[in-house]
């Protein structure tokens, strides 16, 4: 869907993607204001991460529907407004790039902890997320099997994970928990609503949904967060 406006188009979809990624980066240099971390570093390196999180659920979702889709018109690999992003490909992507800019060039230029980047990285990434799925709703996807309007769902239960990293960030100042517990709280809320999306949209690994699968992963990578002891 598109939007005519002074004699421009604007695909909507992108409009939104456009307004999440930037409620995501005011929250996380929120954050890293909170945490002591200069805010030039966080804003030259969540551009980069925003790139790696777009290339992630670019693939995620090519790999998905490369058979049915892309394999016939490759270029389309490349029509994003047309939607087509995998989330958990946006978090591996982006968190991916955070690692390496930070094995790379954080741990020896800056005082960063890796732990308190995971945190500063995925901090805003339910509010993105939330904001997100409404672009989803103006391509007319995310769609349950028996018409539940999962994207809405989805944004609401984003929304009430981000307030919860909110409160958890007034209350507890151990590096790592906030990151550790958006990956339980969104690999919970994709792995109960993953069951309601429609069979033939749904890409499979033995039988088994593949989103839920890296839910599980996701998840035990959040309680192995919160359960390392910190000097």
């Amino acid at each position: 869907m598109s939007l005519n406006l002074f004699g421009l188009s604007f695909h909507i979809y992108g409009l939104v993607l456009g307004i999440a990624i930037l409620a995501a980066f005011q929250a996380l240099t929120w954050l890293a204001g909170k945490k002591g971390v200069d805010k030039k570093i966080v804003e030259k390196l969540f551009w980069w991460v925003v790139v790696g999180g777009v290339v992630g659920a670019r693939l995620y979702h090519v790999i998905d529907k490369w058979k049915e889709i892309y394999r016939l018109n490759p270029v389309s690999v490349f029509y994003l407004w047309n939607g087509g992003l995998g989330i958990w490909g946006a978090v591996i992507g982006g968190v991916s790039v955070a690692t390496v800019w930070y094995l790379l060039i954080g741990r020896k230029a800056t005082k960063i902890r890796f732990l308190d980047l995971l945190d500063i990285v995925t901090f805003g990434a339910p509010l993105g997320q939330a904001i997100g799925r409404w672009g989803n709703f103006f391509n007319k996807e995310i769609i349950g099997k028996n018409g539940e309007p999962l994207f809405l769902y989805e944004s609401i239960l984003d929304l009430l994970l981000f307030f919860t990293l909110m409160w958890v960030t007034r209350r507890f100042g151990k590096p790592g928990v906030i990151a550790g517990i958006y990956l339980i709280g969104y690999g919970l809320i994709r792995f109960v609503l993953e069951p309601m999306r429609p069979e033939n949209i749904v890409w499979k690994i033995a039988g088994i949904p593949t989103a839920s699968l890296v839910s599980v992963v996701a998840a035990l990578a959040g309680v192995y967060l919160i359960s390392q002891k910190r000097s």
